[in-house]
C-alpha cells in the first residue's frame, strides 16, 4: 500500500470544512435511506469522491491526508444515520422520543463508541495484522483519485448527482408529480400484487456497490412475495406481512455469528494479548492521564443520562456500557476486519435480550440495547476501519479521532431532525406504512416479544419461527458448502422480503445492468460505474430528505 508522508502540522481548513458539510449531508441522506431501503452506504468513498470533485480544479493539489480526513468525517456522519432505526422502532412500540432526547441519545452513545475506539485500535490495528478488505477498497479509491486525477469523473459525478436528485424531487411519490416513481408490470395479473419497477436512483444505481449476489437475493425475495401474495392479508402489498422477512434476517444473522465463532474467539483473545508485550504505539490518541479523564467523563455522562432520562437501572446501564459499548464493537470491528459480515442488526437483538434478562423488559427499556448498538457502533467500528487506511497513509490517528469527534453533535441534531420530519410526513408503523424500515421492524418486534406482548396476527408466529429456521439453514448452505458462492445473498433475500416487490426488482435490474451489461459486456470502467453509483445514492438520499422539507415549507403543491 502506498504511503504518503505528512507535510502539515494540522489538517487543512478546506478538508475540515468539506468534511463537516459531507458528514451532515451523509447523515441526513442515510437517515432517509435506512428507513426506505434498510441499507446504508457509510460514506468514506462518497466523501472522497465529492471532495475530489469539489477541489480537483483548485490550484492547491489535493493530498492523501485531506482525503483521509474528509473520508473519516463523512463516514462518521453517514454511519450515524443508522440510528434512526432506533427512533423508528420506538414510535412503532409507543410514544416517540422528543427531539432533545433523540439528539442527546446520539451524543451519549457516540461518546461511548469513541471511548471504545482507543483500546480497540491498539488491539486490532497496532497489535494485529488483519486483512481489512473495506479499508483497502477505500485506500485504493483515494490513491487513484490523488495519483491519477480525472476531471471528467468530477463533472460526471456532479451532473449525475443533480440529475438523480432532481428526479426524486420531481417524481409523483410526494414530489412535484412531473415524472413517475413507479412503473407497473402488467404481466399475468401480477401488477395487482405490486409487480413493477421502482424508478429509484438508489435501487437502480446504488445496487452496483452491493454486489450481484445481493441483487439476486432481492430478486428471489420479490418472486417469493409475488408467489405468496394471493394468500396474504394484503395481496396488493405482500411486504406488509413482515414476519417471514424478520424471521429470516434474525435466523440467518444468528447462524452467521455462530458459524463465525472463530472470529468471535479471536476477538476476545485480542483482549488477552493486550496485556502482553507487542509493537509500541508511538501514535497514541490520548496519553494515560487524558484517557482516564475522558473515560471517567464518558462513563459518568452515560450513567446520568441512561438512568435519569431513559429510566434504566444501574446494572442494566453497566451491562450496556460493557456489552453495547465495548464487546459488540469488538465483535463488529473484527468482523469488518476479516469478513464482509455485519452483525449490527443481530447484535441489536442480542443486546435487547440482555436488557430484558436483567430487568429492563418493557419495550421502551429493552429497545435501548439496540440503540446503544446503533449509536456506539456508528463511531467505533467505522472509525477504526478509517484509521487503518489512515495509518497506511501516515495520517496521525489523533487527527481522525478529533475530527470525527466534532461531527457528533451536529450529526446528532441532524439525524433527530430528519427523523422527526420524515415521521411527521410519513408515519412509521410496525405493520403497513409507506416506509418499509426493515431494521426498525426487527427491533420493534423483538422489543414487544421481550415485553411479553403478542404483536402477531394469525399464523404470524409460525411464519416467524419457520422463516427463522429457514434463514439459519440458508446461512449454513451459504457459508459452508460449495454452493455458497452461487447462492443469492441471505442479506438481500431477508431484507427483500420486507421491501416492496417493485424495489426488489429494481435492485436486481440495476445490479444486472451495471455489473453485467455495462461492466462485463461493454467494459465500462469500475471507476465510472462507482461514480454513477455514488451519484445515485447521494441523489436519492438528499432528494428524499428535501421532499418533506419542501412540503413543510409549502413549496410542493397538493
Amino acid at each position: 500500500m502506498a504511503e504518503a508522508a505528512q507535510s502539515h502540522a494540522f489538517p487543512s481548513l478546506r478538508s475540515l470544512a468539506a468534511g463537516m458539510v459531507l458528514a451532515i449531508a451523509l447523515c441526513a441522506m442515510n437517515s432517509f435511506l435506512t428507513l426506505s431501503f434498510g441499507i446504508i452506504e457509510e460514506g468514506p468513498n462518497i466523501a472522497a469522491l465529492f471532495f475530489f470533485a469539489g477541489f480537483v480544479l483548485s490550484k492547491t493539489r489535493i493530498t492523501t491526508a485531506e482525503m483521509v480526513i474528509v473520508s473519516t468525517m463523512g463516514s462518521a456522519g453517514g454511519s450515524l444515520g443508522f440510528i434512526t432505526n432506533f427512533f423508528a422502532a420506538k414510535v412503532m412500540t409507543g410514544p416517540a422520543y422528543t427531539l432533545v432526547q433523540m439528539a442527546a441519545f446520539c451524543v451519549v452513545t457516540s461518546l461511548l463508541g469513541m471511548l471504545a475506539v482507543i483500546p480497540l485500535r491498539e488491539l486490532l490495528v497496532v497489535r494485529e495484522e488483519l486483512p481489512w478488505p473495506s479499508s483497502r477498497a477505500v485506500a485504493t479509491v483515494i490513491s487513484a483519485l490523488v495519483e491519477r486525477p480525472d476531471r471528467r469523473q468530477a463533472m460526471a459525478l456532479g451532473a449525475a448527482t443533480l440529475l438523480c436528485m432532481g428526479y426524486v424531487v420531481a417524481n409523483d411519490d410526494g414530489g412535484y408529480g412531473l415524472v413517475p416513481a413507479f412503473v407497473s408490470l402488467p404481466l399475468f395479473g401480477l401488477a395487482s400484487y405490486g409487480a413493477g419497477l421502482a424508478l429509484s436512483p438508489f435501487a437502480l444505481g446504488g445496487s452496483y456497490l452491493m454486489g450481484l449476489r445481493t441483487c439476486l437475493g432481492f430478486l428471489v425475495a420479490g418472486l417469493l412475495l409475488l408467489a405468496s401474495a394471493p394468500w396474504l392479508p394484503e395481496p396488493s402489498a405482500p411486504y406488509h406481512y413482515i414476519w417471514p422477512g424478520i424471521g429470516f434476517l434474525v435466523g440467518s444473522g444468528l447462524m452467521m455469528m455462530a458459524l463465525n465463532w472463530r472470529m468471535l474467539r479471536d476477538a476476545f483473545r485480542s483482549v488477552v494479548r493486550l496485556q502482553r508485550q507487542g509493537p509500541k504505539d508511538d501514535e497514541a490518541i490520548l496519553g494515560r492521564r487524558g484517557l482516564v479523564v475522558f473515560g471517567v467523563f464518558v462513563i459518568l455522562v452515560t450513567f446520568v443520562f441512561s438512568m435519569g432520562v431513559m429510566g434504566l437501572g444501574f446494572l442494566v446501564v453497566l451491562l450496556l456500557i460493557l456489552v453495547g459499548g465495548f464487546v459488540q464493537n469488538l465483535i463488529a470491528t473484527r468482523a469488518a476486519a476479516v469478513t464482509n459480515f455485519n452483525p449490527a442488526r443481530v447484535m441489536g437483538v442480542l443486546v435487547q435480550g440482555i436488557c430484558a434478562a436483567f430487568g429492563a423488559r418493557s419495550a421502551a427499556l429493552n429497545l435501548t440495547g439496540a440503540g446503544f448498538v446503533a449509536g456506539s457502533g456508528a463511531q467505533a467500528s467505522v472509525l477504526i476501519g478509517d484509521m487503518v487506511y489512515g495509518r497506511w497513509f501516515r495520517v496521525p490517528p489523533r487527527w481522525q479521532f478529533w475530527t470525527q469527534m466534532v461531527t457528533i453533535v451536529p450529526c446528532a441534531l441532524v439525524s433527530a431532525a430528519v427523523f422527526r420530519t420524515i415521521h411527521a410526513r410519513t408515519p412509521l408503523l410496525l405493520v403497513g406504512g409507506r416506509l418499509p424500515a426493515p431494521v426498525a421492524k426487527i427491533w420493534a418486534t423483538t422489543a414487544l416479544i421481550f415485553d411479553g406482548q403478542q404483536p402477531f396476527p394469525p399464523y404470524a408466529l409460525e411464519a416467524l419461527v419457520f422463516a427463522g429456521l429457514a434463514g439459519a439453514l440458508y446461512a449454513v448452505l451459504e457459508a459452508r458448502t460449495p454452493l455458497g458462492s452461487w447462492l443469492p445473498s441471505s442479506v438481500g433475500l431477508g431484507i427483500g422480503l420486507v421491501l416492496p416487490v417493485s424495489i426488489d426488482l429494481s435492485f436486481f435490474v440495476g445490479g444486472f445492468l451495471l455489473t453485467v451489461v455495462l461492466g462485463r459486456w461493454l467494459k465500462v470502467s469500475a471507476v465510472t460505474l462507482t461514480t454513477f453509483a455514488v451519484a445515485a445514492i447521494v441523489g436519492e438520499g438528499i432528494g428524499g430528505v428535501l421532499k418533506p422539507l419542501l412540503d413543510v415549507a409549502g413549496l410542493i403543491p397538493h
